[in-house]
């Protein structure tokens, strides 16, 4: 590999070896090497950080003495780049803002309460004017299947697609960010949107602290960036900026939001790359609302929902199933094309508050699941017909899953037995947090059960560790017995 080399202390040569390493790589497109030599360090990183059990007192203290800002003002002034004068009144201004700030800082009342600590997590949340006086109990969006011809219904795929063009088409304020996305995507989920939205629909590196960096940055100014990230285990990559987007609102007191939404791919039931790639597990950090939709319509109307939310300074953190994007079916056997459906309303829109259910809403026994475990406890529920007729069972379609929907409240009126269907990895599954905040506010039917994908990681080129139809139709039974 060709390596470069630069004096840290020299500006000039910093930039002069740096371009030439640029220009090395583009040119003959290999990897180059670029070396920074003689980089002061003049503190340790912490006062935890014991210098003296590595450095001579003399050698903290020439240390201490360095100056990089110096030496790279005085280069400048030497260049002719800048006059003295100039600089020393920057750095007097520098000091004085930095000074007041301090100073005002100092002077704020301290915080003593958890309210005021709790109130500036996330912005408010935006309010939708059509839900207003609304039931947030909605019924399956495939019971109009049969009004519409078969060209009109279209999988989940197609759905996403359609709703990402609407809503760059409406907002001149959304960009559209990932890795390859200019081509379609991972998934072809952008597909030809790069083409029609120029410019707003962009490529950047593969690398996932960037992506989430660009995000927080287009947020600042203004925009509402849509981020997505290709593969569910990537976001690993970039957690740390996951994070500090999350903790920017509290940071700042509310004053510094970053909106955006991120659409999180390569989740759950697949076999492509194992878990390195679909992957089961989520972050669920206070500031960002996580949502994951099971069907079309409900997605387009969610992802509408979402933008609002993103303007609004909240950050809305999107899940998709890989396995529920070009399924046509519930029954494989039967290919009943059940999942294929007709595309939203424009401008209908998903509230965190809403809930959907499949099945009569008035039983029972109900089962509460995400994603594509609608799918796979739907499945489920046909089993258990046959295993036991006239039970009566609902299953409930939660998508919220950062935190309780009112909708999810209101859907247990009247239940006495409920199986939490998680397809999250059992131990960190979100309906966990679920289950004690129904308990605590005595919500929770005596007969419970939770049944999750299980909490390993999965091998390469199976389904083996994922939610699946067995393990509902097994808990129903345990809850029933």
């Amino acid at each position: 590999m060709e390596k470069f080399e630069a004096d840290g202390r020299d500006m000039f040569d910093v930039w002069a070896k740096t371009a030439s390493a640029v220009q090395y790589s583009r040119r003959n497109k290999r990897p180059s090497f670029m070396l920074y030599k003689n980089l002061p360090r003049r503190f340790g990183h912490a006062a935890t950080d014991r210098q003296g059990a590595y450095l001579t007192p003399a050698e903290i203290k020439a240390a201490a003495a360095e100056n990089p800002i110096g030496m790279a003002s005085a280069q400048a002034v030497t260049a002719g780049a800048v006059e003295f004068a100039e600089l020393a009144e920057m750095f007097q201004n520098t000091w004085a803002e930095t000074k007041k700030a301090f100073d005002v800082a100092v002077n704020e009342p301290k915080v003593t309460e958890r309210s005021a600590v709790q109130k500036v997590t996330e912005q408010p949340l935006w309010k939708d004017p059509a839900a207003q006086g609304r039931s947030n109990i909605l019924a399956p969006p495939n019971a109009k299947n049969a009004e519409f011809k078969p060209k009109d219904k279209h999988v989940m795929r197609k759905h996403m697609t359609k709703v990402l063009d609407e809503i760059l088409t409406d907002n001149p304020d959304v960009v559209y960010i990932g890795e390859d996305v200019e081509h379609g995507g991972y998934y072809l989920v952008t597909d030809q949107l790069a083409k029609k939205h120029q410019y707003r629909v962009a490529d950047f590196p593969p690398e996932e602290s960037c992506l989430m960096g660009l995000g927080i940055g287009y947020s600042q100014v203004g925009l509402v960036p849509i981020v997505e990230i290709p593969y569910a285990k990537y976001l690993d990559c970039g957690v740390d900026q996951y994070f500090e987007a999350a903790i920017m609102n509290w940071l700042s007191a509310g004053k510094q939001p970053c909106g955006m939404v991120v659409r999180l791919q390569g989740f759950d039931r697949g076999v492509f790359g194992g878990n390195f790639h679909t992957h089961n597990m989520l972050h669920l950090p206070p500031g960002i609302d996580v949502v994951c939709y099971s069907n079309g319509p409900e997605y387009a109307k969610g992802m509408r929902h979402a933008v609002e939310q993103a303007r609004a300074g909240r950050i809305v953190m999107s899940v998709d199933c890989t396995n529920l994007l070009n399924n046509k079916n519930i029954s494989n056997e039967a290919k009943d094309g059940a999942w294929e459906m007709p595309y939203s309303e424009r401008g209908e829109r998903l509230t965190f508050d809403d809930v959907t259910i499949y099945g009569n809403p008035k039983a029972k026994v109900a089962i509460v699941t995400y994603g594509n475990g609608v799918l796979t406890c739907l499945q489920a529920v046909n089993e258990l017909a046959k295993a036991m007729p006239g039970v009566d069972i609902k299953v409930i379609d939660n998508p919220y899953v950062s935190g309780i929907s009112w909708g999810l409240i209101q859907a247990f009126e009247g239940v006495e037995a409920v199986v939490f269907a998680d397809i999250c990895k059992f131990g960190q599954h979100p309906f966990g947090a679920h289950i004690g905040s129904l308990k605590f506010r005595n919500l929770l039917p005596n007969k419970w059960q939770v049944v999750a994908a299980q909490p390993t990681y999965n091998p390469l080129g199976t389904y083996l560790t994922f939610l699946n139809v067995e393990d509902v139709v097994e808990t129903v039974k345990m809850v029933l017995e």
